[in-house]
């Protein structure tokens, strides 16, 4: 989780283009025909480097050569983790269906867990208190001795209008720099929280039926040699 945070401070959000390209899975040669196509067989996933019989290898991408192949199960592992749903060698973007991973309630937990955002909550929210506690004193004492300070005024020649509308106006400044430095600290909590919930989902690949097919048909092969 931390890491998925860090990447959303760190302001990646690439949006490449979307294309299209016809999904391939490849099967693996029989032991008769191995030594004949063996640059076909030594081709390997190029997230675990494996290429286990019991799942196929996809070419789901604009990649050539050894890297176009992959298996479908590591490639959504690889996609979750990172956050995207586009390839970061040749930038296609596939075609899936992404959700949101934690729930409104979750998603402000793990946030506010995380130590950086801990650290910077705590310190916001005792400036928030504080300045609270002041500007509520400040306007409390300004209405409550209104009338004493318009006493006090009307000694020295001062009309009783004009001291209360300055008591106000000073108020309205009061109160209006008040809501603008708490509208400031809460933009700054909500909006890198907010990227980094919208941008934390779960990716799940959509692939042609034939595909899902000739996979399924592979895998049962390989139970039953297995």
């Amino acid at each position: 989780m931390s890491e998925e945070i860090r990447s959303i401070h760190s302001g990646d959000n690439l949006e490449p283009p979307r294309s299209h390209k016809k999904y391939s899975v490849h099967k693996f040669p029989s032991k008769k025909s191995a030594s004949k196509v063996h640059s076909v067989g030594s081709l390997v996933c190029r997230i675990c480097h494996t290429n286990t019989v019991n799942e196929g290898l996809i070419s789901p991408c604009n990649c050539k050569g050894s890297l176009a192949y992959v298996h479908l199960s590591c490639l959504e592992r690889w996609l979750n983790q990172s956050s995207r749903s586009y390839c970061e060698l040749c930038m296609y973007r596939y075609s899936a269906i992404e959700t949101k991973r934690y729930k409104l309630c979750e998603g402000i937990r793990l946030w506010i867990k995380h130590p950086r955002n801990m650290r910077q909550f705590k310190s916001d929210l005792v400036i928030a208190s504080l300045l609270t506690l002041v500007t509520s004193g400040l306007i409390a004492s300004s209405l409550f001795g209104m009338e004493y300070f318009v006493i006090e005024g009307s000694k020295v020649g001062l009309q009783r209008k004009w001291i209360r509308l300055t008591i106000c106006l000073f108020l309205l400044i009061v109160m209006v720099g008040y809501l603008i430095t708490i509208y400031l600290i809460a933009r700054d909590q909500l909006l890198p929280w907010y990227r980094w919930w919208t941008k934390t989902v779960d990716i799940r690949l959509l692939l042609p039926p034939s595909i899902c097919m000739k996979m399924l048909v592979k895998k049962r092969e390989g139970s039953v040699q297995v």
